[in-house]
């Protein structure tokens, strides 16, 4: 036996290992939390016209439908009624018990949340949509997931990988599609919709509804899709990359109907965060209104605040040791937090942050 074959196990057992301690370390999932307080009013979103529809006497038995196997348990109208209301409960228990950092009740709404919204996806095929799978993907992982604002590294890996694997399937799909890829299915959907733009000035009006522009568009929509499912993985281009699927998502429910995958997409990004907390100091005065912000908007913990004498420069510390003073470092502080932070990612391409930066 050669000694390049010998070696072969240890180096399979090496990456197994690696592959353990990844998944296995300990980290903030303070994300997963705020997650699951934002996931909350979506639920309440998505379930939104079937509750309403039950307040009129009305469910899915009353208009085509089509089991997905005959084994499938249907409730009696009442009950099946009474189901959705429980899960619109269970959702806003969820929100608030995380809030709250009540675990044991964070896991129990959370649970019941995904049973609910997972039973009425499965009642029949006339319910399923991809956002609505995407939904119930996210609660099926925050579910098993700890209630915890430290934990094992691996449901905040599942959920990055089912995040990418989003855009990249929509992507991918779209880019073998000639149609798609062209411009037709686009082009067609914007002209059946046509008496819906009419609160859009004449010429935008003119502008989506012409074929050309679709041409060009549909190739646009596919490549910031797979530049999306991509981006994130590198640390390089994460921050990039999540303004582009912010502005990616606010296009898209501009001018199009996709229900509550929008919010769902820009809330799953907060998983794409640095999981550990604390590791940037802040040295500013407390009575700045910069420190207010940063202690009401700081949901992740980013920043560990040290006070300074009034008057003082704001001073921030990175957690690779670089020291960024003054307005630079304001705008690397708001670019840290949840709220601002799309706001003030284009800022740090500025010369003045960027030269402090690599200082």
């Amino acid at each position: 036996m050669s000694t390049s074959a010998a070696a072969a196990p240890p180096r399979t057992g090496g990456l197994l290992a690696r592959l353990d301690e990844l998944l296995g370390r300990e980290v903030s999932l303070r994300s997963l939390g705020l997650l699951r307080v934002l996931v909350g009013p979506i639920v309440l979103l998505h379930l939104a016209p079937f509750l309403s529809d039950s307040l009129h006497g009305r469910t899915y038995q009353d208009v085509f439908h089509e089991p997905y196997a005959s084994w499938y348990p249907e409730l009696p109208e009442g009950l099946y009624i009474g189901l959705l209301w429980i899960g619109a409960v269970a959702a806003v228990a969820m929100s608030g018990a995380a809030l709250a950092r009540r675990a044991t009740l964070t896991r129990l709404a959370t649970a019941l949340t995904f049973a609910v919204v997972a039973y009425n996806l499965f009642l029949s095929t006339t319910h399923f949509h991809n956002n609505r799978a995407y939904l119930v993907i996210v609660l099926g992982i925050l579910a098993v997931a700890p209630a915890a604002q430290a934990g094992p590294a691996w449901p905040l890996w599942l959920l990055r990988f089912e995040c990418a694997a989003i855009y990249g399937a929509s992507g991918l799909s779209k880019l073998l599609d000639p149609d798609w890829f062209g411009g037709t299915v686009s082009w067609q959907r914007v002209v059946q919709a046509r008496d819906e733009l009419h609160p859009l000035p004449g010429w935008a009006v003119s502008v989506i509804t012409d074929r050309d522009f679709h041409t060009g568009a549909a190739k646009a929509i596919v490549l910031t899709e797979l530049f999306i499912a991509v981006g994130l993985w590198s640390r390089r281009t994460r921050y990039l990359t999540v303004w582009v699927a912010i502005v990616f998502h606010t296009t898209i429910e501009a001018s199009a109907s996709v229900q509550v995958f929008s919010l769902l997409g820009v809330a799953v990004l907060l998983v794409w965060a640095v999981p550990s907390a604390r590791d940037r100091v802040i040295r500013i005065d407390p009575g700045a209104r910069l420190a207010r912000v940063v202690r009401a908007l700081d949901w992740l913990a980013r920043f560990r605040v040290e006070p300074v004498p009034a008057g003082s420069p704001v001073e921030v510390v990175d957690r690779n040791g670089a020291v960024l003073r003054g307005r630079p470092a304001v705008v690397f502080a708001l670019s840290r937090l949840p709220v601002t932070a799309w706001f003030a990612l284009p800022a740090l391409l500025l010369p003045a942050v960027r030269r402090a930066r690599r200082a």
